[in-house]
């Protein structure tokens, strides 16, 4: 992720007490008071920082619950895999079944339901954003915008006319424009031949296609056989900077797994650009800036799938702008902005010397011996980071797997996880906290506390600058989503899918004690 870029622009708002609001940003952002939550990871940049709320060190013990509402679907992957929005006094979202909904934020009563059914759920961490007047969010073939105070739809627009490919993202939104990609599969076809995923840029008015890129060099063209190649795709919303640059991390190469008849996938040769990489465009065209590939021809599911984060670090005394990228190989990685030059690269949690190259083979009779790798497919940073004051925080999850050339044999060892505190400017890990569960619910900054969760449905607050637990709180199912902050309350749905034969999945509301009624 030199092409002449026409917006630069920085407004006088701010989202935070150290991060300024890029012109591109929707009127929604700038404007929120520090009320909200309008976008998945909070603004352009994917931050998930609010700076602004009430909650601090001091009385983050305090948060109770205030409200719950149950989640009517459940599917492959639960009954949330993404982020509620809050603004204006509602809150806002999207269910695996692309069904959208309305709460009022300090009672968690419905407001309304727009139902969609999708034919082919989304495994997600499909979700809505909100910005332009509008809410956005998407089906598993098309791109939609409601109006917020009704429910009732504005547009729709198709992007998928295929049974192959789906959207499990949610929309990214800036100089009026939506941003959405479709990915190499849904919840019936997964890895089909020929499947791969684009990029579009959309007009939020109309939601008419503006410009698309494809995340598969060549597009149709694929890499080797396109009668069993495909891939790419986008998991999770880009960032954007002030300069309309929009910086994305692309997923994983198929076919995946190996299998007998493609050992080490080699009807893909090469190093399958442009998946597994950081790739930067531009805004306004999505022609091509750069791109760095994190992991060439991927046969591990090593996506370089989450959110990519925007920050600025004195480089050589110099301010720079940096963009940093994580994913399932373990993999954080900080790139300048301006050229992607790697600046410092971390692995997080464990790794091996089986996570390169290729898997061993059979030789003549003798069946191939299978290797424990790690981290495997799951593992690493699956969920996204959060930025704040030069200091990453970031989720990771301890799971290795088993494999032969031929395909994945087993895991190997129970999975676990924890959250990094990494120093921005060099990767250097500043502390780190261990769960004895996967850490699966991202990392998410109110003021100087840190929030996750982990998928057995605990959720934590740590002190940004030691890590030291301030407050827990046990949910009545897992957690494989990502919180909301308001001035006064953390919103976060309990919905993964676990061994418990009724799990009550809901949206929950903890609030600071005596701030409402």
């Amino acid at each position: 992720m030199g092409v002449t870029v026409t917006v630069c622009l920085l407004s006088a708002g701010s989202a935070g007490a150290n991060r300024p609001v890029s012109g591109l940003a929707p009127p929604e952002i700038a404007a929120n008071a520090a009320s909200g939550w309008p976008e998945q990871n909070f603004d352009l940049s994917n931050s998930r920082a609010d700076l602004e709320t009430d909650i601090d060190a001091a009385n983050v013990a305090t948060l109770k619950e205030r409200w719950s509402f149950k989640l009517p679907y459940v599917g492959e992957y639960g009954a949330f895999t993404s982020n509620p929005i809050a603004l204006d006094g509602d809150v806002y979202f999207e269910d695996p079944d692309s069904d959208v909904f309305a709460l009022n934020e300090n009672t968690g009563a419905l407001v309304w339901e727009h139902q969609y059914k999708s034919v082919t759920p989304s495994g997600g961490p499909n979700g809505v954003a909100l910005g332009y007047g509008l809410l956005f969010g998407a089906t598993e073939g098309s791109v939609f915008a409601l109006d917020p105070k009704s429910g009732k739809q504005v547009w729709i627009h198709k992007l998928i006319a295929n049974a192959k490919e789906g959207i499990d993202m949610t929309p990214q939104l800036y100089g009026g424009k939506v941003l959405i990609s479709t990915i190499p599969g849904n919840s019936t076809s997964y890895y089909t031949a020929g499947a791969y995923g684009t990029v579009y840029a959309l007009s939020a008015a109309t939601g008419k296609t503006l410009w698309s890129f494809s995340t598969v060099k060549g597009g149709s063209r694929l890499w080797g056989n396109p009668q069993l190649n495909g891939g790419g795709g986008l998991w999770y919303p880009p960032a954007v900077d002030s300069q309309g640059r929009v910086f994305i991390g692309v997923a994983n190469p198929s076919p995946y797994p190996p299998t007998s008849a493609d050992p080490n996938a080699e009807s893909r040769p090469g190093p399958n650009l442009y998946t597994d990489s950081l790739v930067a465009l531009n805004g306004d065209t999505g022609k091509l800036l750069w791109y760095q590939q994190v992991t060439p021809h991927d046969i591990r599911d090593y996506d370089f799938q989450d959110s990519p984060i925007i920050t600025t670090e004195r480089l050589g005394g110099v301010p720079t702008e940096v963009v940093i990228g994580a994913g399932k190989s373990g993999k954080v990685v900080a790139f300048r902005a301006a050229d992607g030059k790697r600046l410092w690269t971390l692995n997080i949690g464990k790794h091996n010397k089986y996570q390169y190259g290729p898997f061993p083979v059979e030789s003549g009779l003798t069946p191939a011996r299978a290797v424990t790798y790690c981290p495997g497919s799951l593992g690493g940073v699956l969920t996204p980071m959060a930025e704040t004051d030069n200091t990453l925080y970031v989720p990771w999850i301890d799971l290795c797997l088993k494999a032969t050339a031929s395909g994945i044999t087993g895991e190997a060892g129970s999975a676990t996880g924890g959250l990094a505190a990494v120093d921005a400017a060099n990767g250097q890990i500043v502390w780190k906290h261990l769960f004895n569960s996967v850490d699966s619910g991202a990392a998410t900054i109110a003021g100087n506390v840190v929030f996750t969760s982990t998928v057995n449905g605990t959720m934590y607050a740590l002190a940004d600058r030691t890590g030291a637990v301030l407050w827990t709180a046990q949910t009545p199912a897992g957690i494989n989503s990502f919180p909301a902050i308001t001035k006064d309350m953390l919103i976060i749905a309990a919905g993964a899918p676990t061994a418990a034969k009724s799990p009550q999945d809901e949206i929950i509301a903890y609030a600071l004690a005596g701030k409402r009624t």
